[in-house]
């Protein structure tokens, strides 16, 4: 399987982990896969077109770059990326838990957008 297709098929197993954790009561852990499917996706994307980012940080701007501003990708849902960042980032690395249900129940339902957004660039 080529690398592109690898990161897509890691965004969506990502995306039902997070939902399986969610279930569990475990919010903390969904988020931060909610948000590891969208980079996940964002790398496929920019894969597609022949670049590579080393960072997080890297990846968000180059995205917006490639794909909000010299392409169609939707804004709206371009911004859940960098909003899901320090969420995830608060579930991984916080030694309080500040994830809600209602936060990984959000973070979910902005994955899946992200995805069905992405869709259209594959």
């Amino acid at each position: 399987m080529k690398e592109i297709e690898k990161l897509c098929q890691k965004s969506y197993t990502k995306l039902k982990s997070s939902k399986a954790l969610y279930e569990l009561g475990q919010y903390s852990d969904s988020a931060s896969l909610s948000y590891y499917c969208m980079f996940l996706m964002a790398k496929a994307l920019l894969k597609k077109k022949g670049y590579d980012a080393k960072t997080h940080e890297g990846v968000i701007k180059l995205f917006s770059l490639k794909y909000v501003h010299e392409d169609t990708f939707n804004y709206e849902t371009y911004l859940h990326l960098p909003s899901s960042q320090s969420k995830r980032e608060d579930a991984d690395y916080s030694a309080f838990d500040y994830i809600t249900k209602e936060i990984a129940e959000e973070l979910i339902s902005q994955a899946e957008e992200f995805l069905k957004e992405s869709e259209k660039f594959l």
